[in-house]
């Protein structure tokens, strides 16, 4: 029941949870760049604001950067996805077949039935209103993540030997301050070595979907980069996306498969470089993080696909720190 109930809540009050987890997860990985401007002798207040300053300058630029030749494919789309019928002719027959047998059952349907169906209306809210209603709700948690987050670095520390002070015991003080160190080095160095190794990808994606005559190769580097974050999911929407993009592109099956299957190159190469760096305490049950993708996605949307995997780390730590102190 208790599990349950903390589902129900996590899932209710996700707009107050997701920038929180976000703020703290962010702070893991922005921490070392504070704490290296205070052995500059720069006060963590002020060098708390530059980092966060350099760090939403470099995401407003790349969104910006981003936003029109994304447009520009969001825009085209549904005019380009009707030409790949003509170029997948190898299925072609076999989209028809499927067409005639919804069109046979939906004919079954509609001549077995002779109470006339009723249409059912269900007005919604307005449409200006749900624009409102969720602009507002998104500039609250982007205001509310990166106030926390400043808090976090610039007073992360002294939060904690404050709490120290007051706590109860002085074993349980002990495992707390240990569990939130060490999920700040471990944690923080994976979201570093992470960051590194997918904007090399990006870079690679970018530069090969040049070569090959691919349209706006920085997207699809950027959108590598990205989507890397998540594993095995993230991968799979973007061979499917650079396999959709190359198919309105190009017209032989050869240049079509070109562009996805150097993807998946990379992303095996890939596979093998990340445990050099990352080291076998990083590694978790692959069936485990899936799992806890979807269920992080079901619970917080994208936001929680993205954070499936340094909040199962914090949980895998915290696990490990208990365990340890009870065996000791």
């Amino acid at each position: 029941m208790f599990i349950i109930s903390m589902g129900v809540v996590l899932y209710l009050a996700k707009s107050i949870f997701i920038p929180i987890v976000l703020a703290i997860i962010a702070s893991f990985l922005l921490a070392p760049a504070v704490n290296h401007l205070k052995k500059l002798r720069i006060p963590s207040t002020v060098g708390s604001f530059l980092i966060l300053l350099l760090f939403s300058t470099l995401m407003v630029t790349a969104i910006n950067y981003l936003a029109d030749p994304v447009g520009v494919w969001i825009e085209r789309l549904p005019a380009e996805l009707r030409h790949i019928e003509d170029k997948l002719f190898l299925f072609k027959s076999s989209i028809a077949n499927m067409r005639e047998t919804t069109d046979k059952f939906g004919e079954i349907a509609a001549t077995g039935s002779n109470t006339p169906a009723r249409e059912v209306v269900l007005r919604g809210p307005n449409l200006l209103y749900v624009l409102l209603d969720n602009t507002q709700s998104f500039l609250v948690s982007v205001i509310s993540f990166v106030m926390l987050l400043y808090f976090l670095l610039a007073f992360g520390d002294s939060t904690i030997n404050s709490a120290n002070r007051y706590w109860g015991s002085q074993n349980s003080s002990a495992m707390v301050i240990r569990i939130v160190t060490t999920a700040q080095q471990q944690v923080g160095h994976y979201l570093l070595l992470i960051t590194a190794i997918n904007i090399s990808l990006g870079i690679l994606v970018a530069l090969i979907m040049w070569g090959l005559g691919m349209p706006n190769p920085i997207v699809w580097g950027a959108s590598a980069t990205i989507l890397n974050y998540i594993p095995y999911v993230g991968v799979a929407i973007n061979i499917v996306i650079i396999t959709l993009v190359s198919s309105l592109t190009f017209n032989s099956i050869g240049q079509i498969l070109l562009p996805p299957l150097a993807l998946v190159l990379l992303n095996l190469l890939e596979e093998f470089v990340l445990p050099l760096f990352v080291g076998k305490m990083f590694i978790i049950d692959p069936i485990l993080i899936f799992i806890f993708i979807l269920f992080l996605g079901w619970l917080w949307g994208v936001a929680g696909i993205f954070m499936a995997v340094p909040v199962l780390m914090i949980m895998k730590i915290v696990f490990d720190q208990t365990q340890a102190r009870d065996s000791a």
